[in-house]
């Protein structure tokens, strides 16, 4: 059994000047190795490096306590053990402050020595301050372990002998390959790709992770691993070199993958010694400083933590395509393959075989169909349209050819026609894009596609590179053909499905350049329509598409569709109802695409909202009863959820007259049961009361807080809750801040409870919602509970590098309020700090839209001055920017034990 522990207290085996000479060696060599680094040094210099000085101590102890023991007992059974490294340490692979895995190697004879010998050598390493993986064994424990554990048979098999009895080693490696490894390879990389897919749920199922484990992630140094574990069960091939030599890896691939090991090993080699442990995190402000190292510099229109991070995810994707392509040719090809390769099997257009649900083409015939667009563009069009698997072989023969093609040859008519059908569907049309992608046919289509493979966005906002960003958006598109809402109806109701996909790939490729990215992104359009042949109408929508691509959401998040100013601007732009529901898709898609759990139902709600209030305008149809159907619709369902919801006795033209008086995004947003339950609580309140609903979305891991009651129960309502919520440690994702024509106010938060992993217990919920009763009767104040023991757990430091925060100001989009964007990092209670802030200026909240986008904030309010009017003063108007940008500064530059005590902020002068 191998244990992995430190050193024991009190154990003190051997002279401290021993002990002081090795680990002032140990010390001056990892400095050594650092400053060599710093230098230029290549990774593999340095973890060989680091591997020859850990067996020059651990050799140099072994062989010590042999000769030191004095014990003729010691002496003659130390001729019947050995010394033998495991892992990565087996591999010669060992980085600065990875465990170290050994293995003490007995015959039976020695099973008194051992133990004795072991224990010598493992506390002199202890005492060093390694982490030490150790184990005692004989050649047949060996063996009748490896076959009950996955773990121990994968490490003993790339075993290094240390010192001791080579024949020892030798016998055990020879019964080892024959017993263990060349036994059951079928199931041991089954178990093998299990075990890496496991990781993949728990380390990232992408490769453009924002920040990666070096290790771990897909695309990591363990993709390598697995590669090399499979060439060794298979062919017996210890090294990548090897098994170039034996023809069984291609020589590119062999080079790539020693580019991308080199690239890997030094990043992980400055992340350990900069940490001065096992860091294997490529966290943000890892990644400017390596950029550095790297010698990368910032560029006007790429930053250097850009250019670093492109390569990184470059190096990663190849290393993640070869290793699954190789393991992919290790596995057992089942027996109905086989036979099937020596059927005949019917050509479709002469020159695609279909075998189960795999699609290729014939070796005699790959010269012509490499040579051809057309046929590319078909293998592409078939695969995508049958939904069939396109041989791995073959793509990376496609991606190696692509080299030698221009892209000038994929302008014709018909390599038009094919791409526009691969992206109209039906089928699987993401996925066949990613396929192109990935064999770098895409980027001969769309050139542009080639420059921002890889390419991160340094923004804290958008969880994936450009590339891979773009590609999800179109899955989200074709996904959102299936929903059953208004997103759906719309979605199918989209003709030109090939124009929405191109668009919506389009929208951010003019990223990583010095203009704004929509500027970009609009001669990027207008290439591609000309490239692919479209007429005036078609390269209109096309080019408005991708270059207005954030107006929807902009407008819908950011304004209120109500307001006529808003309203019309938006519906002259868009132009027509064809125009509107691409728009929509793309928007929703795009905003699906940032990342998990961004699209909210709220955010839809909005989106659909400023839709349906669109659609007249640019329909002419403005007396359609569009969205009094739907309110006649929802007002059905909430009746028939009432029972449910423990309600009854609700009209179902009470309930509409009653959703009437809410905005369209609450009646959309809402689910039809919490609907019943807050219009419960709104028959039965009364003047200044407060009702507080509470509940948890398992789905999100979120809690829910809905608050019901009137305008003029207190001042600075919104302030007030946001407060609770940031001195209970409740952090604040999206806020729907609602008041109704007659003054009845349905404010709901979505909040983390970051004292539980699941639902918080009922008690904690209802002990919140009294005490957001309290406050907002004014029975104890916000700074009171700071007071009692508030506290902001600040769960994630900011980035060395953060965004600036900026407040907007906005006095032309509405006639009745100032409006007031504000966007900075996130912190919990940073909500709290801007509506204390705006309240102690005098001013009225009177709607607000809030959200969190990943780690930063875009928030919204509508604000008027005490006299309930907009404020025009200039300079009235400055100092509101200044002062709430200056408390925004203060609690974020704030360190943590000062942020967890907001009163200490000088936030209230």
């Amino acid at each position: 059994m191998t244990v992995r522990t430190e050193h024991p207290a009190g154990v003190d085996l051997l002279k401290e000047s021993e002990i002081d000479a090795a680990a002032a060696l140990l010390v001056e060599q990892r400095q050594v190795l650092t400053q060599r680094l710093d230098a230029g040094a290549s990774g593999a210099e340095v973890l060989a490096a680091l591997t020859d000085l850990v067996d020059g101590l651990i050799i140099g102890r072994y062989r010590n306590a042999v000769r030191q023991g004095g014990d003729e007992t010691l002496l003659a059974g130390s001729q019947h053990c050995c010394l033998v490294a495991l892992g990565g340490y087996g591999r010669r692979e060992l980085a600065p402050h990875s465990d170290i895995d050994v293995m003490f190697l007995y015959r039976p004879e020695a099973g008194q020595v051992a133990p004795s010998l072991s224990s010598q050598v493992l506390h002199h390493l202890w005492d060093l301050g390694f982490q030490v993986g150790h184990s005692v064994r004989t050649v047949q424990d060996c063996i009748e372990l490896a076959t009950e554990d996955l773990t121990i048979r994968t490490s003993m098999m790339e075993a290094r002998f240390l010192a001791g009895s080579a024949a020892l080693f030798q016998e055990f490696h020879r019964r080892y390959f024959r017993q263990v490894v060349s036994r059951g390879t079928d199931r041991f990389l089954e178990q093998k790709i299990e075990e890496r897919r496991r990781e993949y749920d728990k380390f990232g199922e992408t490769v453009y992770l924002l920040e990666p484990n070096v290790k771990k992630s897909k695309g990591g140094l363990r993709d390598l691993h697995v590669l090399q574990w499979a060439g060794l069960a298979r062919y017996h091939a210890a090294t990548i070199q090897e098994l170039a030599d034996r023809g069984i890896l291609s020589r590119q691939d062999f080079q790539a993958l020693v580019e991308a090991r080199e690239f890997l090993w030094r990043v992980r080699a400055l992340l350990h010694f900069g940490a001065g442990m096992g860091q294997e995190i490529l966290t943000f402000d890892e990644q400017v400083r390596l950029a550095a190292k790297f010698g990368f510099r910032d560029q006007p229109h790429l930053l250097a933590v850009e250019q670093f991070m492109q390569q990184y995810y470059r190096h990663t994707m190849g290393l993640h395509e070869i290793a699954s392509r190789f393991v992919e040719r290790c596995r057992k090809v089942p027996f109905w393959q086989k036979v099937a390769q020596y059927l005949p099997s019917p050509r479709i257009e002469g020159t695609f075989v279909v075998t189960g649900q795999q699609l290729t083409v014939p070796p005699e015939l790959r010269s012509r169909f490499l040579d051809s667009p057309e046929l590319l563009l078909g293998l592409f069009e078939l695969a995508g349209t049958k939904r069939l698997r396109i041989d791995t072989d073959l793509l990376e023969e496609i991606h190696r050819h692509m080299d030698s093609v221009s892209s000038e040859a994929f302008r014709t008519p018909e390599v038009s026609r094919r791409f526009l059908k691969i992206l109209g569907g039906p089928g699987a049309v993401a996925s066949t894009l990613e396929a192109m992608h990935r064999a770098h046919l895409l980027e001969k289509l769309i050139p542009v596609f080639a420059t921002v493979r890889g390419l991160m966005q340094f923004n804290q906002y958008h969880k994936y590179t450009v590339d891979e960003h773009s590609l999800l958006a179109v899955a989200k598109a074709e996904a959102l053909g299936q929903d059953a809402g208004v997103l759906g109806e719309v979605c199918r109701e989209i003709k030109r499905k090939d124009l929405l996909h191109l668009a919506v790939l389009l929208h951010d490729l003019g990223k990583g350049r010095e203009e704004d990215h929509s500027e970009v992104g609009r001669a990027i359009a207008e290439d591609a329509a000309a490239r692919l042949g479209f007429d005036e109408r078609e390269t209109q929508s096309l080019v408005f598409l991708v270059h207005q691509h954030l107006l929807m959401a902009h407008t819908a998040f950011r304004r209120d569709p109500y307001d006529e100013k808003v309203l019309l601007p938006f519906a002259r732009a868009v132009g027509t109802p064809e125009v509107l529901r691409k728009l929509l898709v793309l928007t929703a898609a795009d905003i699906a695409a940032v990342g998990p759990g961004v699209l909210t139902k709220w955010k839809e709600s909005l989106l659909v909202e400023l839709y349906l209030r669109a659609l007249p305008e640019v329909s002419g149809d403005r007396a359609s009863a569009a969205s009094g159907a739907r309110l006649e619709t929802i007002a059905g369902e909430v009746a028939k959820a009432s029972p449910a919801a423990g309600i009854a006795g609700m009209d179902p033209g009470w309930i509409e007259s009653q959703l009437a008086q809410f905005p369209l995004r609450y009646v959309l947003g809402t689910a039809p049961g919490r609907i019943a339950a807050h219009l419960a609580a709104v028959r039965q309140l009364t003047p200044g009361e407060v009702l507080v609903h509470d509940g948890f979305n398992a789905s999100l891991g979120t809690s829910e807080y809905t608050v019901i009651t009137t305008d003029e129960v207190t001042p600075g309502l919104f302030s007030k809750i946001a407060g609770v919520m940031a001195a209970k440690g409740l952090q604040i994702l999206d806020a729907q801040i609602v008041t109704r024509q007659d003054g009845i106010v349905v404010d709901t938060f979505q909040v983390v409870d970051l004292d539980y992993a699941g639902a918080p217990p009922a008690d904690r919920r209802t002990a919140i919602a009294q005490t957001i009763v309290q406050v907002l009767k004014g029975e104890i104040s916000v700074d009171m509970l700071m007071a009692q023991g508030g506290r902001l757990p600040v769960s994630k430091p900011l980035p060395a590098h953060r965004q600036p925060t900026e407040v907007q100001v906005d006095n032309e989009t509405s006639d009745r309020f100032t409006i007031l964007d504000v966007f900075a990092d996130d912190r919990q209670g940073l909500l709290y700090v801007m509506t204390h802030a705006i309240v102690q200026l005098g001013l009225s909240v009177h709607a607000a839209r809030v959200s969190t986008r990943l780690d930063q904030v875009a928030d919204v309010f509508y604000v008027t001055d005490g006299q309930g009017t907009k404020i025009t003063d200039q300079e009235r108007l400055n100092a509101i920017r200044t002062r709430i940008k200056d408390d925004i500064g203060r609690f974020l530059d704030a360190p943590a034990e000062r942020q967890a005590d907001v009163s200490s902020l000088s936030l209230s002068s």
